[in-house]
């Protein structure tokens, strides 16, 4: 083994130590607020392949309103929860706010965040609601475990003490949390978050020059750091300096653009001063950022009404589903794969295999490496008959995700399906034995199995 390998390997088992022992030592717990299924089921292959079988280790709320006594109901217990929670969610629309309010109400509370979409902007609104960590899907098990691992550590000393002098402050005893900082400065000087605590025990003993002079060292050690800004934008609203403030809440813009709350807040300042136009085109910001958010919304909830009627009745899901992409407009995402996918089921329900083709092609426009994408679409052409095209669609969503026949029985059923129509009977037979794995009484699955087995032995 070459000595880079060996290196990689010592750090994977540090992660995979890290992650054991917030079960085995913090008495840890995994709350999912998610309706993806397949990252759901990477999850829990992910804890259980750590040897970490216990039941009780995570569990699913697909509704995110009765996380709040889950969680209230851990840490009474002397547990250590972690929120999983994603981005957008069917039904609920962008969880922005949500996770704010988890982390005002919990500040002990780990938050990590599941998207698909890496855009900037709405990583950076992740950022400013409060979570530890972003997850960007899809995300194989290795970095899902080296993302985990970065978010469950426990607390360095420094941070230890950080959250010491930050009690200090909550209790008002400002000259014990400076007393703390300054340590903790003296250790590491290019502390963002320390010159932060510093500042905050700096204003609430009332001197606001020097608060405001560690808020600015700390925007200076860290660049993309949006609090030590957000504090210097309050600081200048108290000294009542409306253009210090403004300034500050531009930087904040820069950083994170999605904010429609800020760009009010800016378009005030700028009505304030006699900058009427460009108040105006703010203004319009947000009016257009809250539309969207809006329509994200409304979206949301047509999914969810599709997805009720989804085993019943698949044309008036086909209804719903359109609807929600028609108020979406010309702002479609990755985020939006579950629609297009959901969309394809519910025309394949109604024998419409070739209309399901044309809205995954659609999709890929967007999402151009999806392996669900390419699954479903493997699995419309195979209904359509198209057994070549199914099984070249369903090679490239192996190619793209080799532990996709992992994420449950019926995919690798369905895949070895396809596997076995074509020169591919090998692989068919992999998909088949996976599948027997997950679910030992898949009698299909060994009927199918059992044939190709026969035919190679023929």
């Amino acid at each position: 083994m070459a000595f880079a390998d060996f290196q990689k390997k010592q750090v994977q088992g540090k992660h995979q130590a890290v992650v054991r022992e917030y079960f085995t030592k913090m008495n840890g717990h995994f709350i999912c607020v998610t309706d993806d299924q397949t990252f759901l089921a990477l999850l829990r292959s992910t804890v259980k392949s750590l040897a970490l079988n216990k039941q009780g280790l995570m569990d699913l709320y697909p509704d995110p309103t009765k996380v709040l006594k889950v969680i209230t109901d851990d840490f009474a217990a002397g547990r250590a929860p972690t929120l999983f929670i994603e981005r957008t969610l069917s039904g609920t629309g962008d969880t922005n706010f949500m996770i704010k309010q988890f982390r005002e109400s919990f500040p002990e509370l780990r938050i990590i965040a599941m998207t698909s979409n890496a855009d900037k902007g709405r990583l950076m609104l992740l950022h400013e609601a409060g979570v530890d960590n972003i997850i960007v899907k899809p995300i194989s098990s290795v970095d899902l475990i080296e993302k985990m691992a970065a978010s469950l550590k426990p607390p360095s000393p420094i941070k230890q003490l950080l959250d010491k002098a930050r009690t200090f402050i909550v209790r008002n005893v400002g000259l014990d949390a400076l007393k703390i900082t300054k340590k903790v400065l003296e250790v590491k000087p290019d502390s963002a978050a320390g010159y932060v605590v510093m500042g905050d025990a700096l204003r609430l003993a009332g001197d606001q020059d020097k608060a405001q002079a560690a808020y600015e060292r700390a925007t200076k050690q860290s660049e993309n750091y949006m609090e030590p800004l957000q504090k210097l934008a309050d600081l200048a609203k108290e000294k009542n300096n409306p253009d210090m403030q403004y300034e500050y809440l531009k930087r904040l813009d820069e950083l994170s653009p999605l904010n429609s709350q800020r760009k009010m807040e800016m378009a005030e300042l700028q009505m304030a001063r006699g900058n009427t136009d460009a108040a105006k085109e703010l203004f319009d910001g947000a009016m257009t950022r809250t539309y969207k958010d809006a329509m994200q919304q409304v979206a949301a909830v047509a999914e969810k009404i599709a997805m009720s009627l989804q085993e019943t009745d698949p044309a008036q899901a086909e209804k719903y589903l359109r609807k929600s992409l028609d108020l979406k407009g010309d702002d479609l995402t990755i985020d939006d794969l579950s629609t297009f996918n959901q969309l394809g089921i519910s025309l394949r329900r109604q024998g419409k295999p070739f209309e399901a083709i044309k809205e995954y092609q659609r999709a890929l426009k967007i999402a151009p490496n999806s392996s669900e994408l390419y699954y479903n679409m493997a699995m419309a052409y195979y209904e359509h008959k198209d057994k070549e095209t199914a099984v070249r669609s369903m090679l490239k969503a192996f190619s793209l995700n080799p532990s996709l026949p992992n994420t449950s029985a019926n995919i690798a059923y369905n895949m070895g399906r396809v596997f076995a129509g074509g020169i591919t009977k090998d692989k068919a037979q992999g998909c088949l034995k996976i599948a027997l794995e997950l679910n030992p009484d898949f009698q299909q699955a060994k009927d199918l199995l059992a044939q190709l087995v026969a035919e190679a032995n023929a």
